[in-house]
């Protein structure tokens, strides 16, 4: 296979802005079917992005095109169905997160691809961030030669605010947006109430439990809970020769932008990562080393790494069409990020029963 054929489901703001656009100008993929709900979008932009067919249903398109994979940019309520109707079909992939809304319903389709040889792949960009590359390589490098003594603990932070950075229009119509079909959004031992709270943390801080996973590969367990929905919370993380925690504030009314990172302390330094806003196109993560002045060095430093001009969406949309033509796994597979229910799932009981 020299060029992957790509059916695409979904014309909003996030499947333009973050994919489509760069999407179309990939050398090994051609987009050739556009399915959207919206009659006007989907003319408009098939015609913008030179998309030859369109579907009023995703559904049409599975049945009718000739396209080896899918990438379905969708409301995360309607990504479970629509990633099981393709899935069905037996086509490769892939999916915005999170990939669904429960662990339950996650592992539905994680079974449903390995039935079908299909490769599905859930979009957490953040894995193909250049610097956070660099970061995964030097941690394991400290670990392995123990150059800054054993790791002791693990800070991993996201503060939402306003992370459209340079943003500008998109092809947009003055159509309705249908309303979210209603479903379950939350495992059903949650009481009803946590429900909103719940679904809006997995949407921010899947990515950082999942990308906690990608720089320490040890399943820490979770030993406390402070919870605040208006404020700040805090995850006390036990990863069985150190500790951890997350922590996150989810403060939408933020307009002094995104600050989002990770910190590994050594015995006798520090890495430190940290992330720009996603929509930030063309800068990569940001990685520091503290060398203290109990290492060989005999002083305190500090090397300072910064990542190659690339951009994370588009690295990791370039690594689905790749790992398909090359048949190799991928390093977001919804089989590997199935396992972040399972911290996901243990932090929500603790909030639940503390």
């Amino acid at each position: 296979m020299s060029k992957l054929k790509v059916g695409w489901i979904g014309a909003g703001f996030v499947g333009q802005c973050a994919h489509l656009e760069r999407f179309v100008k990939f050398a090994n993929a051609e987009v050739v079917a556009l399915a959207e709900l919206r009659p006007n979008l989907r003319n408009k932009v098939a015609s913008s992005y030179d998309i030859p067919k369109v579907y009023s249903d995703h559904r049409e398109l599975i049945a009718q095109e000739d396209c080896d994979a899918v990438v379905a940019i969708v409301n995360r309520r309607n990504t479970f169905q629509v990633a099981k109707d393709v899935l069905e079909s037996g086509r490769h992939l892939l999916t915005e997160k999170p990939m669904a809304l429960t662990g339950s319903a996650a592992s539905k389709l994680v079974k449903l691809a390995k039935s079908k040889g299909a490769l599905y792949a859930v979009g957490y960009m953040r894995r193909y961030d250049n610097g956070v590359r660099h970061a995964q390589r030097i941690i394991n490098e400290l670990r392995d030669s123990e150059e800054l003594g054993s790791v002791i603990s693990v800070r991993i932070f996201v503060e939402v605010g306003n992370d459209y950075c340079g943003i500008c229009p998109r092809i947009m119509t003055d159509e309705p947006r249908l309303n979210p079909p209603m479903i379950d959004v939350a495992p059903n031992w949650l009481p009803i109430e946590l429900h909103p709270e719940y679904e809006k943390f997995l949407n921010v801080c899947s990515h950082d439990i999942n990308l906690l996973r990608f720089l320490i590969p040890e399943k820490p367990s979770v030993s406390a809970v402070n919870f605040r929905p208006e404020g700040f919370s805090y995850a006390l993380l036990n990863f069985g020769d150190f500790s951890g925690v997350l922590e996150w504030g989810i403060r939408p009314k933020d307009q002094d932008g995104w600050r989002e990172g990770l910190e590994v302390r050594f015995e006798s330094g520090q890495v430190s990562l940290y992330l720009p806003p996603v929509f930030l196109r063309n800068v990569s993560s940001k990685v520091i080393i503290r060398r203290d002045s109990s290492t060989k060095s005999a002083i305190n430093s500090e090397t300072t790494i910064y990542g190659d001009y690339s951009w994370s969406f588009e690295n990791s949309d370039q690594a689905f069409v790749r790992s398909i033509i090359q048949g190799n796994k991928t390093d977001s597979s919804g089989e590997d990020c199935l396992l972040d229910y399972d911290i996901i799932d243990d932090i929500w009981r603790r909030i639940t029963k503390p």
